[in-house]
């Protein structure tokens, strides 16, 4: 039975999330109008320069670091498992997509081992319940209203026990 000072934790615990997860949405909101400033002032602004290859490097990471913040999010109030594989994939398909010229094979081969293996557990070790949460389905709102509800449903009853 959870006590009373442990559910006042708890719910202390979910307002300090929820802050920490508006926090960091409102760095990717900043981050993406700094992409986008950016992104302006190199080709719109400055028309004629071609792209380099350090420049297009630095969007991509700055975007796709973008990408992992907002997915940071979805983990953080939503607790499945699957999304949180989903979060290291992202993770990790950003190191290898941007390896620097001088790193060795031995890095792209440890990044896509462990691609490899998060597939492998995503395959073996996760349930059939938790193999059907997906980023993907949680922004079609189609399924999200019925599973969000039996979720805080779910979480209700462990705090109430």
């Amino acid at each position: 039975m959870i006590k009373k000072h442990e559910k006042a934790l708890l719910k202390t615990s979910k307002y300090f999330e929820t802050a920490l997860s508006v926090i960091i949405l409102i760095l990717v909101l900043l981050g993406m109008l700094d992409l986008l400033r950016t992104i302006y002032e190199a080709y719109i602004v400055n028309f004629e320069t071609p792209v380099q290859y350090e420049q297009l490097n630095s969007f991509l990471a700055q975007g796709l670091l973008l990408v992992i913040g907002v997915e940071l999010v979805v983990m953080l109030s939503l607790h499945i498992p699957g999304v949180l594989i989903e979060v290291l994939l992202c993770a990790i398909a950003r190191k290898l997509i941007l390896l620097p010229k001088t790193s060795s094979m031995v890095d792209l081969f440890l990044g896509v081992l462990s691609i490899g293996l998060i597939f492998g557990i995503r395959k073996y070790l996760l349930s059939t319940d938790e193999k059907r949460w997906s980023l993907s389905k949680l922004y079609s709102f189609k399924h999200v209203e019925i599973e969000t509800s039996r979720i805080e449903n779910d979480t209700k009853n462990v705090v109430n026990m």
